[in-house]
């Protein structure tokens, strides 16, 4: 009988059992090394290419902030500034004690960027002479004041995740804000790459968020008083006192 091959069928041949035997120790030999070898390993290679972009490692390198314009406070942040895209709380447990002095070098060098800096609901009105004299262009600050504690989170985290902000500062209400809006603002702040400062109360100290960073701040005679409550990959606890300048303390006691 007469076997015709087709290029999808091979004829069959006998092999000697023998043969065959060997032929599947070795394979068996094979397998068994290759089961040895880390699967990973072809992933690995491919993941070290320059041109291949990583959402994960790229969220977990670490990145340098932002200059507070303190030397002695950027020595003790984690990324010697504040953490970009991220929220920073600033816990007071009174204010007028010149909470805002701590941020204005920040804010103005964002507005001399030409980036917008909005402040919702802030406690008083602002006062421009103060401002400029701190280096902030007012035609880059917004100031916005939505009704209720809903409005606020909401024009809070439009701002936040919109590209065009870069900086936003909000205050909050006497109503505390639930855990997981704080988690919204901070996402939204990831991902709009903006800088978010959220003074709260001194009492706020004691329950958990999920703030980047987390400033306590008390007034020691002519100096502000901080302490590191909390910073992600880095020490906390660290205590340093900040001089204020006397001409702005005294002029921006209107904003608070």
């Amino acid at each position: 009988m007469h076997i015709q091959s087709t290029p999808f069928q091979k004829p069959v041949r006998s092999k000697p059992i023998v043969n065959s035997a060997e032929n599947f120790m070795q394979n068996k030999q094979l397998s068994n090394q290759a089961d040895s070898q880390p699967a990973t390993q072809p992933l690995q290679q491919l993941l070290t290419r320059p041109d291949i972009w990583q959402l994960a490692n790229r969220q977990r390198q670490p990145r340098t902030g932002i200059a507070t314009g303190f030397r002695g406070l950027d020595a003790l942040l984690a990324n010697h500034g504040w953490p970009r895209g991220a929220t920073s709380e600033l816990l007071v447990d009174k204010g007028g004690i010149g909470e805002l002095s701590l941020i204005l070098p920040t804010l103005a060098e964002m507005t001399r960027q030409g980036r917008m800096v909005i402040l919702i609901n802030p406690p008083h009105i602002p006062y421009a002479p103060a401002l400029v004299q701190a280096g902030v262009q007012l035609e880059k600050l917004l100031i916005l004041h939505p009704r209720g504690q809903r409005d606020q989170l909401w024009a809070a985290e439009q701002s936040l995740q919109s590209g065009a902000c870069g900086a936003l500062v909000g205050w909050q209400t006497k109503e505390t804000p639930a855990d997981k809006d704080l988690r919204r603002l901070q996402v939204a702040a990831r991902e709009g790459d903006c800088l978010h400062f959220h003074f709260r109360p001194g009492s706020c100290a004691n329950t958990p968020s999920p703030a980047a960073l987390r400033l306590q701040l008390k007034s020691d005679g002519e100096q502000l008083a901080l302490q590191l409550l909390k910073q992600l990959n880095g020490k906390s606890g660290q205590r340093i006192h900040l001089a204020r300048n006397p001409d702005l303390v005294r002029r921006d006691q209107p904003l608070h």
